[in-house]
């Protein structure tokens, strides 16, 4: 298919001016900003992508709801002023202005840019994931893993896979299982292989200083070294650590046989990829191939091709690739911060490229906000589930049955098992996305151009047929939905059919999540 699209080189001393009108909207550049998107001439929008700081996946990119399309091969910055897109950039931009829709948009710059071709394994998108960090924090252990497995196979949660988190090993860099902590390793990924989990346990670029690690490392020029020559030693969350090379062919296939020998001497099927923020590198690094911040965020990402069992929570580029990216931990909260960016953030990411999603643990995966609350609320964990359940993914990390009554969990478990339910269609829309590279959850002006806004962060599309729209405030028995142009039947109740266009306001008790199959 061909394009008609405008090649805009930069000036070194001026800004690209392209003129937008205060009905046009737009999506895209970083998923952080998902809350604020969609933006027009009228809002105080800027995003510095060029020295970023993010803790999310973002792209050089940005599509209108009057099927525009802003795009580079490399980050650029952009400002809205006097009713202007202002841009600041180091390389070509290329500008798409025949379309009439977003997904007009949206398309052109997924079959010019996305990585089309593959999907991560079924298994993401069959059955809930289970993450270990909200009940093991950095105290990982077989012991309590073994029974954090069977609290979910006994309280009647399917399997799914299940992720070891932070400090499996003893130090960042020895890539190996702790023995102290996993004295029989082998035999407990076997126990959670008979149990019907797969694997994966979590990584980092990191490596902890005066170690055997480090000083092979080190010595063999595998670390990323400041401006004289010596290892960068770099504050991140858990303390001051060495940086992995990865642009070193010789430290990439370290790291590779690293991982393989977990896979081959252990049967671990994956493996969680954290860290490699862009913050964590600075564009006055040395590394073999001389890579900026933004860059190293880029191939450590990458490097997750090599093991299709894989999650990232940063990425940059790499749009379309069968990397599964998660969204940063959100609080233990309904609004800012916690349950209401869910929607908006894992919309940003489907349109972005990065639809193999998950939006972050359920109830949050921000500790502190766990640690912050003399009890937990039982109704956001189930309204958390429930906003998850027909995403692509859902994971859960702390532990249901422990923190729930039976008529919560049981409401957790109905969820999980509609997810199950779901699971084929997911799959099929993730298989159309490896394709085309349409989201696998859309927004609903993707679908019906002409939707009212003001719907946009509290409902969406899962592919083309259904309408899901969570409950999202504390307490509501109601939801105010807006139905496109159609008829809508409830999942619920077939009897229920809604003719749209319609606002209308549907019971929501703490049992139902609404969702309407487009008849």
């Amino acid at each position: 298919m061909s394009y008609k699209i405008k090649k805009i080189s930069p000036s070194l001393t001026e800004r690209i001016l392209i003129d937008t009108n205060s009905d046009e909207f737009w999506y895209g550049g970083c998923v952080m900003d998902g809350p604020v998107y969609p933006f027009n001439s009228d809002s105080n929008y800027s995003l510095e992508m060029i020295h970023l700081d993010t803790v999310n996946q973002a792209a050089p990119c940005y599509f209108s709801t009057q099927g525009r399309a802003i795009w580079s091969e490399d980050a650029f910055d952009l400002y809205v002023k006097n009713g202007k897109l202002e841009i600041v950039a180091k390389s070509d931009i290329y500008l798409y202005e025949d379309g009439t829709t977003l997904k007009d948009a949206q398309q052109v710059v997924a079959q010019k840019t996305f990585a089309l071709g593959n999907m991560p394994p079924k298994e993401f998108f069959e059955m809930p994931q289970w993450n270990s960090w909200i009940e093991l924090l950095y105290k990982q252990n077989e012991v309590d893993i073994l029974k954090y497995a069977n609290g979910i196979v006994e309280n009647g949660f399917p399997a799914g896979i299940i992720m070891i988190d932070d400090l499996w090993a003893d130090y960042y860099g020895r890539w190996k299982f702790s023995v102290r902590k996993f004295p029989h390793a082998k035999e407990t990924v076997q126990k959670l292989h008979d149990m019907g989990f797969k694997v994966m346990l979590w990584v980092c670029p990191f490596i902890t200083p005066d170690t055997e690690e480090y000083h092979f490392l080190r010595d063999n020029d595998m670390l990323i070294k400041s401006k004289d020559g010596e290892p960068v030693i770099r504050k991140w969350w858990n303390g001051y650590s060495a940086i992995l090379d990865l642009s070193y062919p010789k430290a990439y296939e370290w790291l590779k046989n690293e991982l393989l020998e977990l896979q081959n001497d252990f049967g671990v099927d994956g493996f969680k990829f954290d860290a490699g923020d862009p913050r964590f590198y600075s564009n006055e690094d040395l590394s073999y191939m001389n890579l900026t911040a933004l860059e190293h965020v880029e191939l450590w990402s990458a490097f997750g091709l090599e093991f299709p069992f894989n999650e990232y929570r940063v990425n940059f580029k790499n749009q379309g690739a069968p990397l599964v990216n998660r969204l940063q931990d959100k609080r233990f909260e309904w609004g800012k911060g916690g349950l209401s960016e869910l929607i908006p953030s894992s919309l940003t990411q489907g349109l972005l490229g990065y639809y193999y999603s998950c939006p972050d643990m359920i109830g949050g995966g921000e500790y502190l906000s766990f640690l912050e609350k003399q009890e937990l609320d039982q109704e956001l964990i189930v309204r958390s589930a429930q906003c998850s359940a027909l995403m692509p993914m859902m994971q859960f990390s702390v532990a249901p049955w422990r923190v729930l009554d039976k008529e919560h969990l049981d409401l957790c478990k109905k969820a999980a098992e509609l997810h199950v339910e779901f699971s084929d269609y997911i799959i099929q829309l993730a298989k159309n996305a490896a394709v085309t590279g349409q989201p696998i959850v859309r927004p609903m002006n993707y679908e019906y151009p002409e939707s009212d806004l003001k719907y946009s962060k509290t409902q969406f599309m899962l592919g083309e047929d259904f309408l899901v729209a969570p409950v999202l405030e504390k307490g509501a028995t109601k939801k105010e939905i807006y139905f496109p142009e159609g008829k809508w039947s409830s999942i619920h109740n077939e009897r229920e059919i809604i003719e749209g266009p319609v606002t209308m306001s549907v019971d929501a008790n703490l049992s139902i999540l609404p969702v309407y199959k487009k008849a």
